[in-house]
């Protein structure tokens, strides 16, 4: 099975000229670029809609960034997209145990943006012996 990344498409080259910008900035942006509205109007539990909300608050607690947010989400072009990346970069900076949620946000948002393009999503996190997981299985399973 091909797999087709549906947040493929969007120029970042203007944006690898920055090198404070990491690969996860990158990618939360170019996300809620293509993404974030359908979340804003669809509301909900998406995993677009939580990560946006994360970002507000977090931004509203900052004090800035919510302007760029709201850019993006609205009418996302490179200068918004780049902006974005700054402040999310900056809420970083500032407070650095901010990125294990984001990452484990946007992990959830590139997942269930996989899934939702028809792809197969197997996740694992954890210990354990033994990890079983299938898709339409067809018949009996024992073990």
């Amino acid at each position: 099975m091909e797999h087709h990344d549906p947040l493929s498409g969007f120029d970042l080259s203007g944006w690898r000229e920055k090198p404070m910008q990491d690969q996860l900035v990158l990618a939360v942006v170019t996300a809620l670029a293509a993404k974030g509205g359908e979340a804003i109007i669809t509301g909900g539990g998406s995993a677009f809609a939580r990560l946006y909300r994360f970002l507000c608050d977090r931004f509203r607690a900052n004090g800035s960034g919510t302007a760029s947010l709201e850019a993006v989400v609205t009418g996302p072009g490179d200068t918004e997209r780049a902006e974005l990346a700054d402040a999310i970069a900056q809420l970083l900076t500032v407070d650095p145990e901010l990125r294990p949620r984001l990452e484990a946000l946007w992990s959830g948002a590139r997942a269930e943006s996989a899934a939702s393009s028809g792809g197969v999503i197997n996740q694992f996190s954890g210990t354990a012996d033994r990890v079983v997981q299938a898709r339409d299985i067809q018949g009996d399973v024992s073990f």
